[in-house]
């Protein structure tokens, strides 16, 4: 069973939170330590609820900060449907913290997903920001 995508916590501040993301497929994984502000869980879960509403429905949330000037790394999640159909599908973009390093580790994950597991995600999401402790995992739908 494939992950698909979890956020963890893993520490806050007044000001911050720093998470874990993971998204995997079968073949492909990658994994970014970031950090967003206080409140920025909770505006993902809005931007990202009743998604898809229809089949041209695409959606955006970004977790951290991309390039060498920014602390921890960075994760982009484009949600998308992939056919006429309305299945759901994201595609992340995940970069590393560059630390000392000239290039950062990244990596390009899809994955196919059933809305209801989004559902219950975007829950989860909810908690660790409001309960500063967990993790919301959306599972990946088998192909």
């Amino acid at each position: 069973m494939n992950v698909g995508l979890e956020v963890a916590y893993l520490w806050h501040d007044i000001d911050a939170l720093e998470l874990r993301v993971t998204a995997e497929n079968t073949e492909f994984r990658g994994t970014a330590d970031v950090y967003v502000g206080t409140g920025d869980l909770l505006e993902a879960a809005t931007t990202l609820s009743g998604f898809p509403k229809n089949h041209l429905d695409k959606r955006e949330v970004i977790f951290g900060a991309f390039g060498k000037n920014s602390a921890g790394g960075a994760v982009r999640l484009d949600f998308y449907c992939h056919d006429m159909a309305g299945h759901a599908a994201f595609r992340a973009m995940i970069e590393s913290a560059y630390g000392d390093q000239e290039v950062a580790g990244n990596a390009i994950v899809c994955v196919d997903f059933d809305p209801a597991s989004l559902d219950e995600f975007l829950v989860q999401l909810k908690k660790i920001e409001t309960e500063h402790r967990g993790r919301a995992s959306m599972i990946a739908r088998r192909s």
